[in-house]
């Protein structure tokens, strides 16, 4: 296995003991991440707040240090947890991955600086060869090329900002591409229920139960997201809601004149976690 950024994996929805969910799903957890075009007084709580945001990090990764053996394989990534998790990039781990590791099933190579295929199977930029029968491309991909192809030439320039990341209005509508939607671009901690309400917000605009606000009032809009993002993680080009995603739902829920608060009592409201059944038709 080839690595060329080390992120922080997770082996299970639970560290030390406590649901996972406590950490960045409630509302109340919520409070203290950064989120798009906050006022001054949400910012300067944020100010505030970050020795705590700094140390639920360094408690989630104390946990995974001493459960995973990532000092041994050479996979402590150098950065915290917290800026994986704003950036959706976390791994879940399949289970036995380590004991496979520990058998000498699987074995690690990092390759931070490239690496091209060979006639043995794989060469990293250091010179050194890694033999291999097959090699997987297990490399992503990039949607917004593959739609260049797709848009008409006048539009192909617009589709990306200065940030990199589509400037997708509740992840859906480009400001500057009429006529176009786009769904599942805008990841989250549950990327299907954050794409079906997506869903629903654009059908609700389609019946015509509400109107867009004006090409600038969106495109500052999504120069908050990505504000948000570059203040949180260095992974901000990644366009990832995951630490505000309730209140990125409210506004849709608000468009749509639904509820906003979908808990049955202030208590839940507060420290209960935000899940896809929260958003059932009302």
């Amino acid at each position: 296995m080839l690595v060329r950024t080390l992120h922080w994996m997770v082996p299970s929805y639970a560290i030390w003991g406590l649901p996972f969910f406590l950490f960045y799903s409630t509302r109340f957890s919520q409070l203290f991440y950064e989120r798009p075009n906050q006022s001054f007084f949400r910012s300067l709580l944020c100010r505030l707040m970050s020795p705590l945001r700094a140390g639920v990090s360094k408690f989630i990764e104390s946990y995974l240090l001493w459960k995973l053996p990532l000092g041994k394989y050479g996979l402590t990534p150098d950065h915290p947890f917290v800026e994986d998790y704003a950036s959706c990039q976390l791994a879940f781990l399949p289970e036995g991955f380590f004991d496979m590791a520990d058998h000498g099933l699987v074995r690690f190579k990092r390759a931070p600086d490239g690496w091209w295929l060979s006639e043995i199977g794989v060469v990293l930029e250091d010179g050194t060869g890694v033999e291999a029968d097959l090699v997987f491309l297990a490399t992503g991909f990039e949607g917004t090329d593959k739609l260049r192809e797709v848009l008409p030439k006048p539009f192909r320039g617009l589709l990306v900002d200065e940030s990199s990341m589509m400037p997708l209005y509740h992840g859906t509508i480009h400001p500057l591409i009429p006529n176009m939607a786009f769904v599942g671009f805008v990841e989250s901690a549950s990327n299907l229920h954050t794409s079906e309400l997506r869903c629903r917000w654009l059908a609700g605009l389609l019946e015509g139960r509400f109107e867009l606000p004006t090409v600038q009032a969106m495109m500052r809009h999504v120069a908050g997201e990505a504000d948000a993002m570059r203040r949180t993680t260095r992974f901000y080009r990644r366009h990832c809601i995951s630490t505000y995603s309730i209140h990125d739902s409210d506004g849709m829920c608000a468009d749509l004149s639904s509820a906003t608060h979908r808990k049955t009592n202030w208590i839940s409201e507060l420290f209960a976690p935000y899940n896809k059944e929260d958003y059932k038709q009302q």
